[in-house]
């Protein structure tokens, strides 16, 4: 019997108002839903009711400690795990634009110095494109089992 390797890195860009994508892994987001915010204070973007949680929902800029875009720029909202021992398992992130899916060869992937402003573990160019990459035990994610 041979043994399994995986070689490909199954990721989430998502966008950010300036324009920059933020690289998380798959496996941490759950949903992703389209939204309709009125205009109003960005800093309020109120609760999302799922699957029997009340989850306060973020801007993604907030949560990467940048200021936030606009109330009314945020179209989408991603719900992502924490690991099952974690206090809060669900937290919702808004973001302006939509998810995208990508499967990239770990091979490709090349660090990349940290922009100045905000708070990101790292950074990465995948084919020509530079990703952010935030902490993942900001959003209450460690090694182990997720929810």
């Amino acid at each position: 019997m041979s043994e399994y390797v995986n070689e490909t890195l199954d990721l989430a860009a998502l966008p950010l108002a300036d324009g920059r994508q933020v690289l998380l892994p798959l496996l941490t987001l759950a949903e992703v839903q389209q939204v309709k915010f009125e205009a109003g204070d960005a800093a309020d973007l109120g609760t999302l009711k799922w699957r029997g949680h009340d989850i306060e929902v973020v801007s993604l800029e907030a949560f990467c400690g940048l200021d936030a875009a606009p109330r009314e720029q945020h179209t989408t909202v991603g719900i992502f795990r924490a690991n099952k021992d974690s206090k809060q398992p669900f937290q919702a992130l808004a973001f302006c634009g939509l998810a995208a899916h990508m499967n990239v060869n770990a091979e490709q992937v090349e660090t990349e110095a940290l922009p100045e402003g905000g708070n990101f573990a790292s950074a990465a160019t995948i084919n020509g494109e530079t990703y952010l990459i935030p902490s993942l035990e900001a959003l209450g994610y460690k090694e182990g089992t997720v929810h």
